[in-house]
C-alpha cells in the first residue's frame, strides 16, 4: 500500500535571526549513534550552532545544517526558537537543548526535522566568531543593497552602504545578520560565505584557527572539512527551511512546512527532485453539507499549488471523515494528505466503491485526486 510517509508538522517557536556565517564558525556533525568521525565516503550533513548568550542562559544563537556531498555544499538555515519535544515529553526550544540537554540531543532533533542522517558536532561561542573572520579578513564583499544592522542594547543602527567594501569581523557578521531591500537572509549569507570562503582558500589553514571550536570531531577532520567548502565556495548554496506561523492556545509557533522541507531537503541535500503540488490535480467535494466547505478547501489548496480541477457537491452529505480516492500515483495522495489540516484517510477507487460511481461523472478527465470533505476539517488558512 503505502511508501515511506511524509514528515509531520514541525513546531517552531518565534522567529529569530538566522546568521549563515555561523555554519562556517561552527559545526555540529551527527549520525545516529558514532558521533567522532566523518563518512567514509566523504558525504555527509553537517549541523552548526553557534552559542550566545541568552536571557535564559547560553543557548544558540544561529543554527542550521551544512550537507557535503559530491554536487557541491548547502545551507540549509534553521530558526534556534524552533520547538520540538524533549526526553520528558515537553516542548523546548531547539537553540537551548544543545546547551540544556547536550549537542548530541539536538543533533537528535534535527534528525528527526529534516529527515536526514547528520554525522557530529561543534560549537563556537558567539565572541569567537568575530575573531574568526577576522583571522581571514578583511572581507572584500560587494554589497548590492545598504544593510541596517541593529545589535541588542545598542540605540543608533549600523548602517553598511552598497559597493564594494572590505568587512572586519564584526562589520562582516553585522553584514549577514542585518537587513536589507535588495537581498533576503538566504542571499546575504551565500554571498557573505563565498566571499569569507574566497579569503580562506588563500590561507593555509592550521588547527589553530579551529582553536576555540568545540567538536566531537578530531581536529584534522574538522580542517579537512573546512578546505572541502573552501573548494567548492563557487557552487555553494543557502536555503532557509520554509515555515509559517500558527496560533494554538494564544501562542504562537512557527512551523515548518513540512511537504516544501520535504522537497527543499531533497533537492538541497540528496540532489533530488521531489512531488510537488503543483503536479497533483484535484476534484473537491463538499460531503459534509457544511456551507461553501469545497470552495473553502478549494481556494486552500489552491494557495498551496494544487490544481482544482472541479468544486461541487458529494453524493450524500453524511461523511464523517474526509476522504482522498486516488486516481494515479499513491505518493501524490500522501502529498494531499499531509497539507491538509485535518485527518484524512486515502483510498482507491475500487475501494471507495458505489460512492465513486455516484461522482464519477463529475469528476474531470486528467484528475489525479478526488477529495471528498467530510465532517469536522476547518479552513483558517
Amino acid at each position: 500500500m503505502r511508501g515511506n510517509p511524509v514528515r509531520k508538522t514541525v513546531l517552531y517557536g518565534a522567529a529569530g535571526a538566522i546568521l549563515c556565517v555561523a555554519g562556517l564558525l561552527v559545526w555540529a556533525f551527527a549520525a545516529s549513534t558514532d558521533r567522532t568521525s566523518w563518512p567514509l565516503d566523504g558525504d555527509g550533513v553537517l549541523l552548526w550552532a553557534v552559542q550566545g548568550e541568552t536571557p535564559d542562559g547560553v543557548g544558540a544563537r544561529a543554527l542550521g545544517v551544512v550537507s557535503l556531498a559530491a554536487t557541491g555544499a548547502c545551507f540549509l538555515l534553521i530558526p534556534t526558537d524552533l520547538s520540538v519535544k524533549g526526553s520528558d515529553g515537553r516542548l523546548v526550544e531547539l537553540g537551548d537543548l544543545g546547551a540544556s540537554r547536550g549537542w548530541a540531543a539536538c543533533c537528535d532533533a534535527v534528525e528527526s526535522i529534516l529527515g536526514v542522517r547528520v554525522s557530529g558536532y561543534a560549537t563556537l561561542r558567539w565572541s569567537d566568531a568575530e575573531a574568526f573572520c577576522d583571522a581571514f579578513g578583511p572581507i572584500p564583499v560587494e554589497i548590492p543593497g545598504v544593510v541596517t544592522y541593529r545589535a541588542a542594547g545598542v540605540e543608533e543602527p549600523l548602517v553598511i552602504g552598497r559597493g564594494k567594501q572590505e568587512l572586519g569581523g564584526a562589520t562582516f557578521l553585522a553584514y549577514v545578520a542585518g537587513a536589507s531591500e535588495k537581498e533576503s537572509a538566504a542571499e546575504r549569507s551565500e554571498r557573505g560565505l563565498r566571499a569569507l570562503l574566497a579569503e580562506a582558500a588563500g590561507e593555509e589553514t592550521s588547527a589553530r584557527v579551529f582553536r576555540r571550536v568545540g567538536s566531537s570531531l578530531p581536529r584534522s577532520e574538522l580542517v579537512s572539512l573546512w578546505r572541502r567548502l573552501t573548494a567548492c565556495r563557487d557552487t555553494l548554496k543557502v536555503e532557509e527551511v520554509p515555515t509559517s506561523v500558527i496560533v494554538r492556545d494564544g501562542v504562537g509557533r512557527r512551523v515548518a512546512l513540512a511537504v516544501e522541507t520535504r522537497q527543499l531537503v531533497a533537492k538541497a541535500i540528496r540532489a533530488k527532485e521531489l512531488l510537488t503540488p503543483e503536479a497533483i490535480s484535484v476534484a473537491v467535494f463538499n460531503g459534509s453539507g457544511a456551507r461553501l466547505v469545497a470552495t473553502k478547501a478549494a481556494q486552500y489548496l489552491e494557495a498551496r499549488g494544487f490544481r482544482i480541477m472541479a468544486v461541487g457537491n458529494a453524493d450524500v452529505f453524511t461523511y464523517a471523515l474526509t476522504t482522498i480516492v486516488r486516481l494515479t500515483d499513491e505518493a501524490k495522495a500522501w502529498i494531499l494528505r499531509d497539507t491538509l489540516p485535518g485527518a484524512a484517510k486515502v483510498v482507491t477507487q475500487a475501494e471507495f466503491g458505489t460512492h465513486y460511481e455516484a461522482l464519477r461523472a463529475k469528476v474531470p478527465v486528467g484528475t489525479d485526486l478526488v477529495l471528498v470533505v467530510g465532517a469536522g476539517m476547518e479552513w483558517n488558512g
